[in-house]
């Protein structure tokens, strides 16, 4: 199974999302789940969230694979119980959405070792999260291990310095949090004194994130460095705008076999972008790797690389699966570029019937984002269909 996009799509009412839940899209699915959680555009119905919930986590959503862990922990949706707790399969759930990449399943793995009083594994577990993840939380609940010595010995002074660490990475600190560390730990830490002083907190906390996840690019993660790479495009926070680490962090995930990072490399490749040469042949080697993995951009730029003979020789019909696979991950440009070798027989059996379908379809999805269906359909239609010849005028 590819590797989801860490991008999520957005969904822009709750007729799509039954659409595409019903389709059996993973992220549709999650988002469905926690409409019916909440009661958000639809009638709560918390049975049916868990039942939708389950589906995305069978289907690879990191999302869906923490909330499913979250249930069996707690046996509650949204503080109704809905399901007997079951902290076996709150584990198996946690494990797995860590595994896919959710920065969040590690603390609530910890929180399950704590409820069974496995505290050497929670004092481990939050320690990991503190520190791989950046996540405060766990960084405050490790700092509590070590001050009431619970899966090792007491360290009251490490206990007490991590508690004041976490506190001052808090841009939400409260007088009653205040009060709390003073009381029971002898932790003074100041209510921020202006607006300033707690988006300096802030700040403090972005500053401890980037560092692990800087940490854990080093280390050869890929998530990270895919997160990475993507942070130095854009730039913003603590991190300029640098297409030569963007490149640099892409490319270690790509050769490390990384679908999303070698579809990027295939994009720089193909631009000429982050200071690199243009390469066609390149780009497409790129792509067709990304493709393999059934990574849904790079599906469909391997087949536009094949159905316009760029970077490779010209071949509708090797064209052809890789746009009905993007097609079953709801890719409008692929629908356009299907519909077409349908409607033309380019490759595949000629269906003017499917044909048009599907670019009607894509050109409806297309009300939805930023028009690429039109722009490619209009591209498609100047090459095959150009305008026709006037005569000269007589002289």
């Amino acid at each position: 199974m590819a590797r989801p996009p860490r991008l999520r799509r957005i969904f822009t009412s709750t007729d799509e999302l039954m659409v595409a839940a019903h389709e059996g899209d993973p992220q549709a699915q999650n988002e469905l789940a926690t409409a019916y959680a909440t009661g958000n555009g639809i009638k709560k119905n918390r049975l049916e969230a868990l039942k939708l919930w389950q589906q995305a986590a069978e289907g690879g959503d990191p999302v869906a694979m923490e909330r499913v862990a979250e249930v069996f922990r707690t046996g509650e949706v949204l503080l109704e119980k809905v399901t007997p707790i079951d902290l076996t399969r709150a584990i198996t759930w946690y494990k797995k959405a860590a595994k896919a990449g959710n920065h969040d399943a590690l603390f609530g793995l910890a929180r399950v070792y704590q409820q069974q009083q496995e505290f050497r594994l929670a004092l481990e577990t939050f320690k990991e999260s503190a520190y791989t993840y950046g996540k405060r939380e766990a960084l405050r609940e490790y700092g509590l291990c070590l001050y009431h010595g619970n899966g090792c010995a007491p360290n009251i002074d490490e206990g007490r310095k991590l508690l004041a660490d976490a506190a001052l990475m808090d841009a939400d600190y409260s007088e009653n949090g205040a009060k709390y560390l003073e009381q029971n730990y002898g932790v003074r830490v100041p209510m921020p004194a202006d607006d300033a002083e707690r988006a300096a907190r802030g700040d403090a906390l972005d500053r401890f994130q980037f560092g692990c996840l800087m940490k854990r690019a080093d280390a050869g993660d890929v998530d990270a460095q895919v997160e990475l790479a993507h942070k130095y495009i854009f730039g913003g926070k603590r991190v300029e705008m640098n297409r030569d680490k963007s490149y640099f962090w892409f490319g270690r995930a790509a050769e490390a076999g990384d679908a999303e990072a070698q579809y990027e490399m295939g994009r720089a490749a193909e631009a000429g972008s982050m200071g690199r040469p243009r390469d066609l042949y390149e780009a497409f080697g790129w792509f067709k790797k990304s493709a393999d993995q059934g990574f849904r951009e790079g599906l469909r730029e391997a087949g536009r690389c094949l159905y316009l003979g760029e970077g490779t020789a010209q071949d509708f019909k090797a064209a052809a699966p890789y746009f009905e696979r993007a097609v079953k991950q709801r890719d409008t440009e692929a629908m356009v570029f299907l519909g077409k070798m349908l409607q033309n027989g380019n490759g595949v059996n000629k269906d003017a019937a499917r044909g048009q379908a599907l670019i009607d379809r894509a050109l409806d999805e297309d009300k939805k984002g930023i028009g690429l269906a039109r722009i490619r359909l209009m591209m498609l239609e100047g090459v095959e269909e150009p305008p026709p010849r006037t005569k000269p005028k007589k002289k």
